[in-house]
């Protein structure tokens, strides 16, 4: 479960459902995409998903300033896990997750397993909202990592179509920071 992926210019929320349930270690082809875990999960990523004013410096969630972000799972009356939702605190206000509308159909502010049918991979094969229930049920531990993807710059977080890439413009900046420091430019103004 990845419970809040994000930087200053992307966030996303993915549960990921396996078909074993306990500690195990892939070997061959239940390790690819369509093994024994749905590597892509289900993503909730607000830009990704067509809401290009929602998540950013200076938008409705403002990263430039302190937030509080709150994720929820709502169970039925039996305690199936129906949804994930995510909302955010800030300056005292709450504020729901963003509204959602690709290929022309609402999809709302929640991960359910009306949200993820059609999203591709196989996490609806796996179990879907439910599966990812009683994975939670099973106990969790939170762990919090700081991360790099070296092979892909983390493009599938904060670029094309995912948001504004905050990667191009760290890159752009150290590379900056390098031809001032050889003396190649003394100044130079960047504007995000």
């Amino acid at each position: 479960m990845d419970i809040w992926e994000a930087n200053k210019v992307a966030t996303s929320i993915a549960p990921h459902t396996c078909n074993k349930t306990g500690p195990y270690s892939c070997s061959g082809a239940e390790c690819n995409v369509d093994g024994v875990c749905a590597q892509w999960g289900c993503s909730y990523n607000p830009y990704g998903l067509g809401n290009h004013n929602y998540y950013g410096p200076g938008l409705q969630v403002d990263t430039n300033r302190p937030v509080t972000v709150v994720t929820q799972f709502p169970a039925n009356a039996s305690g199936t896990l129906e949804s994930i939702k995510r909302l955010y605190i800030q300056d005292g206000k709450i504020i729901q997750d963003a509204s959602l509308n690709f290929n022309g159909t609402a999809k709302g502010k929640s991960i359910s397993d009306a949200f993820c049918t059609g999203q591709g991979g196989h996490f609806m094969d796996l179990g879907g909202v439910e599966g990812m229930g009683r994975a939670l049920e099973r106990g969790m531990v939170l762990a919090f990592a700081v991360w790099w993807d070296n092979g892909g710059n983390m493009t599938w977080l904060d670029s094309g179509s995912a948001g504004v890439s905050l990667c191009f413009h760290i890159k752009f900046l150290l590379l900056l920071n390098l031809v001032r420091s050889l003396g190649v430019v003394s100044s130079w103004r960047y504007f995000f």
